[in-house]
């Protein structure tokens, strides 16, 4: 007695997952192109991302994606702008410091401030071009 192909599928095999050949590529791509597939990654991790995408077409086993998320967040950590690293530690917690200040003077309002994402990017430009040797 033969079981049709279709009536064997277990829905662990049907499930869909993330990591596939041509995300795991792309990912890849954009980092060898950015510079920072060497620097960020040691060389098993470039091994396994290297491996996934030559032998397998999307990530079953649960070991690897778990081993693939760690790497892909260490390359997209990596292939963030310095303006935007710049903005998330230095900018939010000036933005801070400013609206505690404006509240203490007295504008209630300015506690929102600190979830503007324009003032904190304003807040970042100024520093961030501000000559050398000028404020802290």
């Amino acid at each position: 007695m033969r079981i049709h192909a279709d009536l064997r599928e277990t829905p662990s095999r049907a499930r869909k997952t993330l990591f596939t050949r041509t995300f795991l590529g792309s990912l890849r791509r954009k980092a060898l192109q950015k510079r920072v597939w060497y620097s960020a990654l040691d060389k098993v991790e470039r091994g396994i991302i290297t491996l996934s995408i030559r032998l397998i077409d999307s990530v079953q086993s649960e070991v690897l994606g778990i081993e693939i998320v760690k790497i892909t967040k260490k390359l997209k950590d990596a292939l963030r702008s310095p303006f935007i690293l710049y903005l998330e530690t230095f900018s939010l917690k000036e933005a801070k410091k400013i609206a505690d200040q404006a509240v203490g003077f007295g504008n209630t309002k300015a506690r929102e401030w600190v979830y503007d994402f324009g003032f904190t990017r304003y807040l970042t430009l100024l520093n961030h071009n501000k000559p050398t040797g000028w404020g802290p």
